[in-house]
């Protein structure tokens, strides 16, 4: 998107009800992501989708008058007309008009919390600007990746990821403010300045920063993924509402009325005399009534007079034609319902010709809310989901490899679940779940064993399976089913000494 960088989306205010539009799930779910803010380059990494489609979804969308682009933004201010809070600050790092290396993205910031809050009231030799400034980057260490923390482009060379980690080095090293009162700044500042080093590390070595690069790949794969999946239940809703409408506003379909309530008598006026009638008076009386009721109804018109002559009852014409009309609104929905399915099995049938099993499978996930009974269409669905989940699966198990690798073991774990949920008979994942679970030093240790349990009775044959096994039972406190353990993966494998030695401190502990 060369031209695209700069060109920022945003929804026509008076548009009017979207629900009425015909969109894809993809350009749906492009849709969902317009907020005003992110420029089409914004919105093709949060999506995760192929450039091509991004682009031609929002090309329908602008097609469509659903989307128009903001303004330019005005001239960069000129030369010489910084503000003043531009100087140095005397414990902290310049100001400067553009926000400084390692500054978060901007985004609407969140207010502080209570200990944060007191975290700024403390005593510290810092100032309020850069306590500020320390406090927002700690907080969204999780959030950004190695280039966002350095404040450089994923195209940077390595002269300029070295600039700027001296840069963000010599700001957040706790050693520049030796002597100085710090408080819990100073713990925030090491961690700073740990990960600042740690992307440092990364980027400037070339075969990390592939593999880095790699697991940013997988992780806006799969964050692009969920969302898709998300959308299509939010489609799935309003498939059944377009259904709904349809069907109440066919001509001669009104929507399903009650059985009429018996009219209230009005008490005759006080001047009034009571007026008295023939029983053939009141039988015409309640048959002119009842046509009436019929007419209103449906058109439907009584086939002679049906009046009990003694209790001078309707007899239930009206309640018929009541219950014929509720059945001609529900055969005009099912119509209307098949008619969205087969759409969306059209879009499903075109999205894997191009290969997006992902969409595909939403797609007949939509299909079959609208027609669940369908076996050929169930069969289809069950393989797309089966197929999505396998893809969505991999991404997983790709991005948690790279985070075992890097000791990163709290977001292993995180992925491995995520692979055990869409692979609930993969025992090596369980097994690695386990295992990051243990290694990420408050992790659930029941859940450890929950899926250690898992794999051994997926895989109980496998040595290293029996070894996380005991382990877990052992960090868990449960010495006897640890030391069983244990012994069974000694049997599948004699000559471990990783096993041998985790023998040796069950003995010790015994």
């Amino acid at each position: 998107m060369p031209e695209a960088r700069a060109r920022t989306p945003k929804r026509v205010p008076d548009r009017g009800d979207l629900r009425e539009v015909r969109l894809s799930p993809v350009e749906g779910f492009v849709l969902s992501r317009v907020d005003g803010a992110a420029s089409e380059s914004d919105i093709l990494v949060q999506t995760g989708l192929p450039q091509a489609q991004v682009q031609a979804a929002i090309a329908k969308l602008e097609s469509l008058g659903i989307i128009t682009f903001a303004a330019p933004p005005p001239p960069a201010r000129p030369a010489g007309a910084a503000p003043a809070a531009a100087k140095a600050a005397p414990n902290g790092p310049a100001a400067s008009p553009t926000p400084p290396r390692g500054t978060p993205p901007a985004r609407p910031e969140r207010p502080l919390t209570p200990e944060e809050e007191a975290a700024m009231a403390e005593p510290v030799d810092l100032e309020e600007d850069f306590r500020r400034r320390v406090i927002t980057t700690h907080r969204e260490l999780d959030q950004l990746d190695h280039y966002a923390l350095l404040g450089v482009a994923p195209t940077a060379e390595k002269k300029e990821i070295k600039r700027a980690y001296y840069e963000l080095a010599a700001r957040f090293h706790p050693d520049k403010y030796f002597r100085k009162k710090l408080g819990s700044f100073k713990l925030r500042m090491e961690a700073i300045f740990g990960r600042v080093t740690a992307a440092h590390d990364v980027l400037s070595n070339k075969t990390r920063r592939q593999e880095y690069d790699a697991y940013l790949a997988e992780l806006k794969r799969a964050r692009g993924i969920e969302s898709l999946l998300a959308e299509a239940m939010n489609e799935m809703r309003l498939a059944e509402d377009r259904a709904d409408r349809e069907a109440r506003a066919d001509e001669g379909a009104p929507p399903p009325l009650p059985p009429a309530a018996p009219e209230t008598p009005q008490p005759a006026p006080a001047a009034a005399r009571p007026e008295v009638r023939s029983a053939a008076e009141r039988d015409a009386d309640l048959r002119a009534r009842r046509e009436a009721l019929a007419r209103r109804l449906g058109g439907a018109r009584p086939q002679g007079p049906r009046v009990d002559s003694a209790t001078a009852q309707p007899a239930p014409q009206a309640s018929e034609a009541v219950e014929a009309l509720r059945r001609r609104y529900e055969d005009r929905k099912e119509a209307s319902r098949a008619a969205q399915s087969r759409k969306y099995v059209r879009a499903a049938e075109t999205a894997l010709e191009s290969g997006d099993i992902v969409a595909a499978a939403n797609a007949f996930r939509v299909a079959l809310t609208l027609t669940p009974d369908d076996p050929d269409l169930q069969r289809r669905g069950q393989d797309a989901d089966f197929r999505a989940n396998a893809v969505l699966a991999e991404t997983y198990a790709k991005q948690a490899a790279y985070e075992e690798k890097n000791a990163r073991w709290p977001e292993a774990a995180r992925s491995w679940l995520r692979v055990c949920k869409t692979r609930p008979d993969d025992g090596l994942a369980h097994e690695r779940a386990a295992h990051a679970l243990m290694k990420s030093g408050d992790g659930d240790l029941r859940e450890a064993v929950r899926l250690a349990q898992r794999a051994a009775a997926l895989l109980p044959e496998d040595a290293q399976v029996r070894l996380t096994l005991g382990v877990a039972y052992q960090a868990a406190g449960l010495m006897l089913n640890a030391q069983r353990e244990l012994e069974k993966a000694a049997q599948l494998s004699p000559h471990d000494g990783t096993i041998q030695a985790a023998l040796k401190r069950i003995g010790k502990s015994a």
